[in-house]
């Protein structure tokens, strides 16, 4: 029975899950066993892996979205911890050893997780999640709608202890991992975080492990949303264990395959599906918060950003009386949610559905690049040669999705096939 179950959905990434592969088994810490758990794909992602190393397992079944999948996999995994990893994104080697270390040695946790880095594919610097969000985007949310419960009290100036209650150093049981990473010390914070989720995740469901008695607890994630199951799930975490979170960036999200090439298989929060993320995001919030709005403002008034966001998604999908019903309840004279009311004109003056949405992306376009210019990312040489290019029927075609032949993986996986399972921990490609 090995220490750690790694849970691993997908759904045609063959593009890019020999990253996810390698990184996994490149971990220090050796006692897993990987479920890939393949959700009908038709791109020969089982054919493509299966001999790779004997601790991988694979499941296939039909299509069942996301929170299928890793239920599938909570259901054959056999490990004490559980572990979630995504397909097209990885780890670095000393997640596993740090994160069991953590908890074998604070048997009364019942699940940490790490902090990550997001890299877009554009050449910018990878955004540092959980500090990021905190520290920028929640806290300028919070200070734009007037609210003060993620202020620090005179002298602090540690972000994640606007979240956080608790913060302690590293113990012995995590001193060889942080060697192995280049690090002398490190922080654990922890606490009750249910309240803080108003705001939005705090934690990645890639850079998490569980107990399975967490798991056993929280039971199997919702299948009724095919995104965003995973805030529910971190809410029922949060809701019965303290949230424990070490500030050392250990896993790695990606927005592009190899060679910044467009995914295969997009991802469940953009481009087709981020108009039901929003839906999904909104009834997290209304299951966990929705009965304080009687008697809470702030909830009350997060709601409606909430709705802003879906009506945003909705009427830039195309589904234009969803996003009026949203826009009606956003609609208000203060930061941010007076762009409802423009919006909303916008949705009755153009009354199909198509239309609105080839308007509003139009004018999102035009924000765009107002924005991109005026900041310096884009310069106007740049922006008339597309124009012309586009206006002459030179522009470029769109990268193509990277097939299953690409460098990436095939690197990767090949990688993967001339190791000796028994050998050293190699570095992921």
């Amino acid at each position: 029975m090995p220490e750690v179950s790694i849970i691993l959905p997908t759904y045609n990434r063959v593009d890019v899950i020999g990253r996810a592969i390698a990184s996994i088994v490149a971990q220090s810490h050796r006692d897993w066993e990987l479920l890939v758990i393949d959700d009908g794909s038709s791109d020969g992602t089982i054919e493509r892996l299966e001999g790779l190393d004997p601790r991988i397992r694979f499941i296939r079944q039909a299509n069942q979205g996301v929170a299928g999948a890793r239920n599938t996999g909570l259901s054959a995994a056999t490990g004490h911890f559980i572990a979630f990893m995504d397909s097209d994104d990885e780890w670095r080697p000393q997640f596993l050893a740090l994160t069991t270390a953590y908890l074998r040695a604070h048997p009364d946790q019942h699940w940490v997780a790490t902090e990550s880095h997001e890299d877009l594919g554009d050449g910018s610097a990878p955004i540092h999640h959980s500090r990021y969000d905190i520290g920028h985007i929640y806290l300028g949310f919070a200070r734009s709608i007037g609210s003060r419960s993620l202020e620090l009290p005179p002298g602090v100036d540690d972000d994640y202890l606007r979240i956080y209650e608790h913060k302690e150093a590293v113990g012995a049981w995590g001193r060889e991992a942080l060697r192995d990473l280049g690090l002398q010390h490190a922080t654990v914070y922890s606490g009750h975080t249910l309240p803080h989720l108003r705001w939005g995740y705090l934690n990645w469901l890639p850079a998490t492990v569980c107990t399975r008695h967490a798991i056993e607890t929280a039971g199997h994630f919702s299948v009724a949303h095919r995104s965003a199951e995973d805030l529910r799930y971190f809410a029922i975490l949060s809701r019965h264990f303290r949230s424990n979170l070490i500030a050392v960036p250990l896993a790695i999200k990606y927005e592009r395959a190899g060679g910044n090439q467009t995914l295969a298989q997009s991802h469940l929060a953009t481009g087709a599906g981020a108009y039901r993320f929003e839906v999904n995001k909104l009834s997290c919030f209304d299951e966990n918060f929705g009965p304080q709005a009687n008697t809470d403002p702030e909830i009350r008034l997060l709601r409606r950003h909430y709705g802003l966001a879906v009506a945003h998604r909705a009427l830039s999908a195309g589904h234009r009386e969803v996003a009026i019903q949203h826009l009606q309840q956003a609609a208000a004279w203060r930061p941010i949610l007076w762009k409802a009311w423009p919006m909303r004109a916008l949705a009755f003056a153009v009354p199909s559905p198509r239309g609105a949405a080839v308007v509003y992306n139009g004018w999102l376009r035009v924000f765009d690049i107002g924005a991109r210019l005026a900041t310096g990312r884009l310069q106007p040489g740049v922006l008339l040669h597309k124009a012309w290019l586009r206006l002459t029927g030179r522009a470029a075609r769109p990268t193509a999705p990277a097939a299953a032949g690409c460098t990436l993986t095939d690197s990767a996986l090949a990688s993967l096939e001339m190791r000796d399972p028994q050998a050293e921990p190699m570095h992921p490609q």
